[in-house]
């Protein structure tokens, strides 16, 4: 979705088109049928594991669909949306400057082209401080 308002003071209308792509709707229901597969094993039945979402009775491929879409979420902090890079594709320069637009900097985990391996909150903070640092460099002048 695109920015489609001027008003700073309305939020942003945010699709995040979970399960958009048909490899990862198959992706979705083969990982639910395989959860189940794996809930009714022997070695696990004195542990009892029970499905709460999106609950055993639903079976149909458009039924575990519309229940996997109901609580899907990202298990990690999205990054990569606004990378830095030199190629065409790439958002921000090296300055975390928007590539054709003055006065605006990115500068959060989206620039990163890849997530690290760890949490994101310490290189968050890592390109908070570098950007402060350039930006001040900068006086000023073109942010």
């Amino acid at each position: 979705s695109h920015i489609a308002d001027r008003d700073v003071a309305r939020q942003p209308d945010i699709r995040l088109n979970y399960l958009s792509a048909g490899r990862d709707r198959q992706v979705a229901l083969l990982a639910v049928r395989q959860a189940r597969q794996i809930m009714t094993a022997k070695a696990l039945a004195r542990y009892r594991p029970e499905e709460i979402l999106p609950g055993p009775a639903v079976a149909s491929d458009e039924e575990l669909l519309a229940g996997i879409g109901d609580i899907a979420t990202t298990i990690f902090h999205p990054v990569g949306t606004c990378r830095m890079g030199a190629d065409p594709q790439s958002v921000v320069d090296a300055e975390l400057r928007v590539r054709g637009l003055g006065g605006l900097r990115v500068v959060d985990a989206s620039i990163m082209p890849k997530i690290v391996s760890g949490n994101t909150a310490s290189p968050v903070v890592m390109i908070a401080e570098k950007a402060a640092d350039m930006i001040s460099r900068a006086g000023g002048k073109g942010l």
